[in-house]
C-alpha cells in the first residue's frame, strides 16, 4: 500500500511538470534540423563502414592472390621483396591512388549527391 502512494505522488509531481510551459520555444523547424543532421551523420557513417568493407576485401583478395602466386608458380620472397623495395615510392604511390580512389568513390562522392538531393 505505501508502494503505491509514492508512485501516485511521482505521477502527480509528473503531471503537474508536464502542464507547465518550459520558458523557452523551440524553432518551428527543430525537428527537421535535427532529423536532417542525424541522416547525414548515418549516412556518413553508412559510407564510411562500405568503403572499409571494399578496402579490407580488395586487401584479402590481393593476399590471397599472392599466397596462390607463391604456391603454385613457386614464386621467390627475395625477388619480390627486392622488386617492392626498389620500386617503394611507385607501388606506395599506386596504392594511395587507388585507396583515394575508392574513398572518392564510394564515401565522398555519395555523401555529396545525398546533400545535394537533401537541399532540393
Amino acid at each position: 500500500m505505501l508502494d503505491e502512494e509514492k508512485f501516485l505522488d511521482t505521477d502527480a509531481l509528473i503531471d503537474e511538470v508536464l502542464k507547465e510551459e518550459p520558458g523557452y520555444a523551440l524553432p518551428t523547424d527543430f525537428a527537421s534540423n535535427v532529423a536532417l543532421v542525424v541522416g547525414r551523420r548515418f549516412a556518413w557513417k553508412q559510407y564510411l563502414r562500405e568503403f572499409l568493407i571494399y578496402v579490407t576485401a580488395v586487401f584479402g583478395i590481393a593476399v590471397l592472390a599472392a599466397g596462390m602466386a607463391l604456391i603454385w608458380y613457386d614464386i621467390d620472397w627475395k625477388n619480390w621483396l627486392d622488386f617492392l623495395v626498389s620500386n617503394a615510392t611507385l607501388v606506395a604511390g599506386i596504392n594511395l591512388l587507388l585507396l583515394f580512389v575508392l574513398f572518392a568513390d564510394r564515401v565522398l562522392l555519395r555523401y555529396f549527391l545525398y546533400r545535394s538531393a537533401l537541399k532540393n
